[in-house]
Protein backbone atom coordinates (compact mmCIF):
# COMPACT_ATOMS: atom_id res chain seq x y z
CA UNK A 1 0.00 0.00 0.00
CA UNK A 2 1.54 3.43 -0.76
CA UNK A 3 1.71 6.03 1.51
CA UNK A 4 0.20 9.27 0.87
CA UNK A 5 3.63 10.85 0.52
CA UNK A 6 4.41 8.18 -2.29
CA UNK A 7 0.93 9.14 -4.31
CA UNK A 8 2.11 13.23 -4.02
CA UNK A 9 5.83 12.08 -5.36
CA UNK A 10 4.43 10.30 -8.03
CA UNK A 11 1.73 12.24 -9.00
CA UNK A 12 3.99 15.77 -9.32
CA UNK A 13 6.49 13.37 -11.07
CA UNK A 14 9.27 14.42 -9.04
CA UNK A 15 12.81 13.51 -9.39
CA UNK A 16 14.07 10.82 -7.19
CA UNK A 17 17.45 12.25 -6.78
CA UNK A 18 15.42 14.99 -4.48
CA UNK A 19 13.03 13.60 -2.88
CA UNK A 20 14.80 9.59 -2.20
CA UNK A 21 18.05 10.40 -1.91
CA UNK A 22 19.39 8.84 -4.72
CA UNK A 23 22.58 9.66 -6.24
CA UNK A 24 23.58 11.68 -8.58
CA UNK A 25 26.94 13.15 -10.11
CA UNK A 26 27.28 16.93 -12.27
CA UNK A 27 30.56 17.14 -13.75
CA UNK A 28 31.27 20.71 -15.19
CA UNK A 29 35.13 20.08 -17.37
CA UNK A 30 35.46 23.85 -18.41
CA UNK A 31 35.58 24.40 -14.06
CA UNK A 32 37.49 21.24 -13.62
CA UNK A 33 34.66 20.53 -10.72
CA UNK A 34 32.67 17.60 -9.86
CA UNK A 35 29.45 17.74 -7.37
CA UNK A 36 27.89 14.94 -5.99
CA UNK A 37 24.95 14.95 -4.44
CA UNK A 38 23.28 12.59 -1.90
CA UNK A 39 26.63 10.99 -1.22
CA UNK A 40 26.22 8.29 1.67
CA UNK A 41 30.45 9.05 3.62
CA UNK A 42 34.03 9.93 1.91
CA UNK A 43 35.74 6.30 1.93
CA UNK A 44 39.00 7.97 0.70
CA UNK A 45 40.45 10.71 -0.29
CA UNK A 46 44.04 11.32 -1.27
CA UNK A 47 44.93 14.11 -4.44
CA UNK A 48 45.15 11.14 -6.63
CA UNK A 49 41.63 9.01 -5.81
CA UNK A 50 39.06 9.94 -4.16
CA UNK A 51 36.06 7.35 -3.18
CA UNK A 52 32.71 8.09 -2.24
CA UNK A 53 30.00 5.56 -0.70
CA UNK A 54 26.75 6.10 -2.29
CA UNK A 55 23.22 4.68 -1.49
CA UNK A 56 24.10 1.39 -3.16
CA UNK A 57 27.46 1.75 -4.66
CA UNK A 58 30.88 3.71 -4.77
CA UNK A 59 32.31 6.35 -7.09
CA UNK A 60 35.55 6.18 -7.36
CA UNK A 61 37.66 9.63 -8.94
CA UNK A 62 41.14 9.36 -9.94
CA UNK A 63 43.27 12.17 -11.55
CA UNK A 64 45.49 14.65 -10.34
CA UNK A 65 45.69 17.42 -7.34
CA UNK A 66 42.12 16.87 -6.68
CA UNK A 67 40.53 18.68 -3.27
CA UNK A 68 37.31 18.73 -1.79
CA UNK A 69 35.81 22.46 -1.91
CA UNK A 70 32.49 22.05 -0.34
CA UNK A 71 31.32 19.03 1.93
CA UNK A 72 27.77 18.99 3.13
CA UNK A 73 25.38 16.51 4.31
CA UNK A 74 23.71 16.23 0.87
CA UNK A 75 26.65 17.62 -1.77
CA UNK A 76 30.01 17.01 -2.21
CA UNK A 77 32.40 19.43 -4.33
CA UNK A 78 35.52 17.85 -5.93
CA UNK A 79 38.00 20.06 -8.00
CA UNK A 80 40.97 19.09 -10.19
CA UNK A 81 42.28 16.76 -13.03
CA UNK A 82 40.03 13.98 -13.63
CA UNK A 83 41.42 11.59 -15.27
CA UNK A 84 38.89 9.02 -14.71
CA UNK A 85 35.24 8.33 -12.62
CA UNK A 86 34.11 4.52 -12.30
CA UNK A 87 30.92 3.58 -10.65
CA UNK A 88 31.04 0.34 -8.64
CA UNK A 89 27.40 -0.91 -7.55
CA UNK A 90 24.21 -0.41 -9.28
CA UNK A 91 23.78 3.08 -8.60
Amino acid sequence: MQTIWQNMVRKLELPSELIGKEPKVAYYPLQKRIVIYNPYRLLIYEKERIVVELKSGKLILTGANLRLNVLLPDSLEVYGELKQFEVIGHV
